[in-house]
């Protein structure tokens, strides 16, 4: 888990004078260009200050636009954005602390809905993850539910119970793993429930390490963990949930989190030294079929200016995104080949968390 992600501030800016150059982009004039070729990035916002955000970054000439959503939309995007997925033509953006799902027509960047999170007692509940499947968005909620939303009618049609405080949400053999962290509690949960995605309904919880967060799988259904352990005696742990048999086994690296794109697992760490400041970034490739670390550390040629605070792969490029932040001011994102040269930089806002693709032609 991402230290549970309760603090993740929003505003973006930037322009890039070449793509194919490392560079510090100077800020927007404010104007959204037409969207095309590129990616969205949620800059989360700090908690409680209502300031969640987009990024769009134009491939084609290097453009950010700090504000994407306030120009098309007229209005702010809410308090603490937490995940955003692109299914169909359609963004669906978890705002925690607003507990709401934003839909966004991707060609446009324009809000389709604003659908409220809400429990049977009408009070908040506040989601967290994000995973779609078969006209389904699948939606973790931080007061021990999962929800299903439909992608056409836009309304949740089923709210099941889970553990306490889920987080990562992700799918494989058809079916839905969900990780309990229990963060909220005075003992923090150490499951995974398995729901079934045909009766929409909870199976089993499969034990792992204390507080997990992220879960992502892979195409061999094997599914991944990374938990934050009690912040005490008991560490932290990157786990695999096996195929077939739910066997639970420890991978001996230690990760921050990752991203899963074809066979290998891109994941980053950083550890703090003895006065606090954070060490030792690494961005590390894992091989998930042959179960094998390819290498220790891709970008060893450039230091990341502040802490790393996500990563995600292009699936067509696969260039690989970090973004780090220092929990006050603005962050930046870092885009590398494979091969791990850096390529360019663009600004970000305060702790910037997930990016999706998209290609508009």
């Amino acid at each position: 888990m991402k230290t549970k992600n309760l603090f993740r501030v929003a505003f973006v800016a930037a322009v890039c004078v070449s793509f194919f150059s490392s560079c510090d982009p100077t800020d927007d004039d404010n104007t959204t260009p037409e969207i095309s070729t590129g990616l969205f990035a949620l800059n989360q916002g700090g908690f409680g200050k209502n300031n969640a955000s987009l990024t769009y970054y134009d491939f084609a000439n290097g453009f950010a636009s700090n504000y994407v959503f306030e120009d098309k939309n007229n209005r702010g995007l809410g308090d603490t954005g937490q995940d955003m997925i692109k299914y169909g033509s359609k963004i669906y953006i978890a705002m925690y602390k607003s507990s709401l799902i934003e839909v966004v027509n991707a060609k446009t960047g324009v809000s389709i809905k604003s659908i409220p999170m809400k429990n049977a007692q009408d009070a908040s509940s506040s989601p967290r993850s994000l995973v779609a499947l078969n006209g389904k968005v699948y939606i973790s909620l931080y007061d021990g539910h999962v929800a299903k939303l439909d992608t056409v009618t836009l309304m949740v049609e089923k709210t099941i119970t889970v553990g306490p405080n889920p987080e990562g949400i992700t799918i494989a053999n058809n079916k839905l793993y969900v990780a309990n962290s229990g963060g909220m509690q005075m003992v923090m949960d150490s499951t995974v429930s398995v729901i079934d995605l045909v009766t929409f309904s909870e199976t089993k919880k499969i034990k792992v390490n204390v507080n997990p967060g992220t879960l992502k799988a892979d195409a061999y259904g094997d599914v991944y963990v990374v938990s934050s352990g009690d912040y005490g005696a008991k560490p932290g742990k990157f786990q695999r949930i096996e195929a077939g048999t739910d066997k639970v086994s420890d991978i001996a690296l230690a990760v921050k989190g990752f991203d899963i794109v074809g066979d290998k697992a891109y994941i980053y760490n950083f550890e703090y030294d003895a006065n606090w400041a954070v060490a030792n970034k690494t961005v590390k490739i894992y091989d998930v079929k042959t179960e094998k670390l390819l290498t220790d550390n891709v970008i060893t040629a450039t230091n990341l200016d502040k802490t790393p605070y996500g990563i995600n792969v292009d699936p067509v490029s696969k260039n690989i995104f970090v973004g780090v932040t220092d929990y006050v001011n603005n962050g930046k994102m870092y885009c590398f080949g494979e091969d791990g040269v850096l390529k360019y930089t663009f600004t970000t806002g305060v702790n910037p968390t997930k990016i999706v693709f998209i290609t508009n032609k």
